[in-house]
């Protein structure tokens, strides 16, 4: 196999890969997970947790 068919076979696996992830997140984790997920990240003050040496 040449080697430009292999990398392009590569590639077209990494976008099969990633977009059936991206496919089955959509599905599994309910989008309010994600919307409390999102807030509380958004509540955290940024210079509590900064480590200072």
């Amino acid at each position: 196999m040449k080697p430009a068919a292999r990398l392009a076979l590569y590639g077209a696996g990494l976008v099969v890969a990633f977009g059936a992830a991206y496919g089955l997140a959509s599905v599994i984790v309910p989008a309010s997970f994600v919307a409390d997920w999102v807030a509380s990240g958004e509540a955290h003050d940024p210079e509590q947790t900064a480590h200072e040496n």
